[in-house]
């Protein structure tokens, strides 16, 4: 912490104090001072990079006292047996489990061709492979070893988050902004839980801000790999492809991706003999409808508002924000896209805040690039938001 006068002006003297998150908020207040924390020591991409490890390195530890490694994929019996599985991943009983148990089967042989492998079931196997990306780097971190595998998956998200934090600095950087308002980026809450799950959305949405990153540096080559490698991710990444097309300048990059996504499709469909169709879940209906039956259905009814009331007061600032942004049209479009899916989205994903809020996050990663670009105030305060919410979640997830 540091203290000190500015000189403002009609001779307006201002004391401050100075600090990481403080100067977000003196950094637009007092013109002496902000080409003070422009050239800071802390406005620098590997500030952001240290602050996200440390927050997220803290939150693994206080988890690992509290539950095993072998927790984190949330196997359940009905699709895992114990007497089969590798000794150290735990098999909760009468459970269906979590998402995460497939991509930890994956990870066990991201090349299988088998429904039920190392004694676990894929649920909708073809709908699951196509997110290879996580666990085929989680079986490389392990060097095939299955012992290792529970590890790995741990190890690749938070990698990827350090990642995140680094690109999130640059991209603040390059649009005139403070580097630690992007750690409004890698302190998204539903990261939490994606982290202490083993699931998918860290690795897409890393692949996603280095591709908006390498973009913004005209290096388009490379981001068209790593948006193509953003859909083997998760196939949500494929509307960040389609907003590519909206300028013309853009639509090379798009090229990559969208046949990515197509071949790929392809050789699943030939892999497991049945197209995706066949075996989707039913997640997508009419707008608005899968939220107001999830709220009825009341499974969790004090984190499902908070983090409901979360991204509506999120999507109404950015509504408000987007016309004043200067942010790409593809960027905003983006934004739009996944605005639309996830009001979309059925009850089997509104039913809880882990569902959706993973759902939700591509489209708080574009509505954040959005915010970033305009000159209101309110991204400082989204910051202290966000981060108060990923503290009380994190708090909420150690306690529960």
């Amino acid at each position: 912490m540091q203290l000190g006068i500015v000189i403002g002006p009609r001779r307006t003297v201002y004391f401050y104090a100075a600090g990481p998150f403080l100067d977000l908020f003196w950094a637009n207040q007092l013109p002496g001072l902000q080409s003070w924390l422009m050239f800071s020591r802390l406005n620098r991409p590997g500030v952001t990079a240290w602050i996200t490890a440390v927050f997220y390195f803290i939150f693994l530890v206080l988890m690992l006292n509290q539950h095993e490694p072998g927790t984190f994929p949330q196997a359940g019996d009905y699709f895992a047996d114990p007497t089969k599985t590798p000794a150290n991943v735990v098999v909760l009983t009468d459970s269906f489990g979590y998402d995460g148990q497939y991509y930890y089967r994956l990870a066990l042989n991201p090349f299988t061709h088998e429904k039920t492998e190392f004694g676990i079931e894929i649920g909708s196997p073809r709908y699951r492979h196509q997110r290879i990306f996580y666990p085929l780097l989680a079986w490389l971190f392990s060097f095939g070893n299955p012992q290792l595998v529970i590890y790995s998956l741990i190890l690749v998200n938070f990698t990827a988050l350090i990642m995140l934090g680094y690109a999130a600095g640059c991209y603040a950087k390059f649009v005139g902004r403070h580097a630690l308002l992007g750690l409004a980026f890698s302190f998204f809450p539903g990261f939490l839980y994606t982290l202490s799950r083993d699931l998918v959305e860290i690795s897409e949405a890393c692949l996603i801000l280095w591709g908006l990153v390498t973009l913004a540096h005209k290096r388009t080559v490379i981001a068209s790999g790593l948006f193509s490698l953003a859909i083997l991710a998760k196939e949500t990444a494929l509307l960040t492809a389609v907003s590519l097309i909206s300028q013309k300048k853009y639509r090379v990059v798009a090229i990559l991706p969208l046949a990515v996504y197509g071949i790929w499709q392809l050789f699943l469909n030939w892999w497991w003999g049945y197209g995706l169709a066949e075996t989707t879940p039913k997640n997508i209906g009419r707008p608005f409808v899968g939220i107001v039956e999830g709220y009825l259905i009341g499974y969790e009814p004090i984190r499902w508002q908070i983090f409901a009331i979360f991204l509506a007061v999120f999507l109404i600032i950015i509504a408000i924000a987007i016309r004043y942004s200067a942010a790409q049209k593809y960027v905003k479009l983006s934004w739009l896209l996944y605005t639309i899916l996830l009001v979309s989205l059925t009850k089997n994903v509104w039913i809880e805040s882990l569902a959706f809020l993973r759902a939700a996050s591509l489209f708080y990663l574009f509505g954040t690039a959005v915010l970033l670009q305009t000159k209101m105030r309110v991204a400082n305060i989204c910051l202290i938001g966000v981060m108060l919410t990923w503290l009380w979640l994190a708090a909420n997830l150690l306690t529960a």
